[in-house]
């Protein structure tokens, strides 16, 4: 199924979300995103625009990097993780990862959020030290425990600016299980997602990302080409998915359909539970949310990250639905094949380049091509919807590219539950 998803499918799949001992009413002034994005009144004004996205992004934090004893001060939280998620991977592997991503998209706020949860977990600087520098960990120390600190910010900065490059063998050498691994890569995944997200509705707040690049340079463009096309295409995994028989009933209501469970794709998500329902509740929430950006219109968002990033399979579902919810094939074909150069009509070119603006690690774009679309009359919620839209494709193309491979036989899968 390719139309909205009904009420009873939303409020099943937020049921399965875990709870966590961190409401956002603990924390201490703005929630984490705001205070990526700058804790602007404009911000908190467009942010409730879509309450449920506020309170979805903060619990998929509050999954990756639980709350527990003692105090992070100065980074907008009350409290700092000092243990391991479900499959295993410890809190110094989570923030030591979140804060080479950080440093990557150069976002000040979270840089320092992510490296306070580092020295609180490890009880030294000298690693945060390292990767705020940029420097080579090379094992950061004899220990295991080391080892695999150096692998995880490894498979960050990989995973963060060459996603297809960013494989689990190093992560295997290092001693990751294969469910420690999908963690790894959410947690990564994540952590662009959220600074994705803090440019753009820093952006649209206040006319700056907050990434400290050139407002005046020429937009980010997009490349087509013959590997990108509307067929139904196979993602092959290289960690090994969950049975069918494996799922539990939560993992289905995580899923939120048959289709989901019947992928392969989600299927590896499922080896951690908590962080997958979330993510499913806010892909559903950005995606098919009632009001403001047409449905056609967010997913050309997502066909353009994904042909930023070169998602060969997410660009092909998403430019697929595209097709179908706009009722003409032929302009997304011309995008397709020509990215950047196709001719689109001015919305739609606005809308991917804004999106394709949004990609980059740190993202490049400009006020100039917000107030373009808001002459256009797009509103402000249609404009909140886009980022969301595009900065979710930050974190899925991010985990297609790096937990499998695609190739090209045919399957019968069809609608954007195949990805997302």
């Amino acid at each position: 199924m390719t139309g909205r998803k009904g009420p009873d499918v939303h409020d099943a799949v937020r049921k399965a979300v875990p709870s966590t001992d961190h409401p956002t009413d603990v924390i201490d002034g703005p929630d984490v995103l705001d205070h990526f994005a700058g804790a602007t009144p404009e911000l908190a004004r467009l942010r409730a625009l879509r309450p449920d996205l506020i309170e979805l992004e903060q619990r998929a934090y509050d999954v990756l990097f639980p709350p527990g004893p003692g105090t992070a001060t100065g980074t907008g939280v009350s409290g700092t993780d000092t243990g391991v998620t479900g499959t295993g991977v410890s809190a110094a592997e989570r923030a030591a990862a979140a804060l080479a991503v950080a440093v990557e998209h150069r976002r000040a706020p979270a840089v320092g959020h992510y490296r306070a949860l580092l020295e609180a977990a490890t009880g030294d600087t000298a690693t945060a030290d390292r990767i705020t520098a940029r420097a080579p960990l090379n094992g950061g120390g004899t220990t295991a425990e080391a080892h695999r600190i150096a692998a995880a910010v490894a498979h960050a900065r990989l995973l963060t600016h060459t996603p297809a490059e960013a494989g689990p063998d190093a992560l295997r050498a290092a001693g990751f299980t294969e469910p420690q691994i999908v963690t790894l890569s959410q947690t990564v995944a994540f952590a662009n997602h959220q600074m994705h997200l803090a440019a753009g509705l820093a952006l649209l707040a206040t006319g700056d990302p907050g990434t400290g690049t050139d407002p005046a340079a020429p937009s980010t463009t997009v490349s087509g080409g013959p590997q990108y096309t509307t067929d139904v295409l196979t993602w092959r995994p290289a960690i090994r998915p969950l049975a069918p028989e494996e799922l539990s009933e939560e993992h289905r209501t995580a899923l939120a359909g048959k289709r989901r469970v019947d992928t392969p794709y989600f299927r590896t998500l499922g080896h951690d539970l908590g962080i997958l329902a979330v993510r499913t509740a806010i892909d559903l929430a950005a995606f098919t949310a009632e009001g403001g950006l047409p449905r056609a219109e967010r997913e050309l968002a997502a066909t353009a990250v994904s042909l930023y990033n070169g998602c060969v399979y997410c660009a092909s579902v998403h430019a697929r639905l595209t097709a179908r919810l706009h009722g003409d094939p032929a302009p997304v074909h011309r995008f397709l094949a020509h990215g950047s150069t196709a001719v689109l009509g001015r919305r739609w070119k606005l809308i991917a380049r804004l999106a394709a603006g949004l990609a980059p690690v740190p993202a490049t774009a400009a006020e100039a091509d917000v107030e373009a679309l808001r002459a256009l009359g797009l509103t402000e919620l249609a404009l909140v919807d886009l980022v969301h839209c595009a900065a979710f494709f930050g974190w899925a193309n991010r985990l297609m590219l790096s937990l499998g491979s695609v190739e090209g036989e045919a399957q019968e899968n069809d609608g954007r539950t195949a990805t997302g």
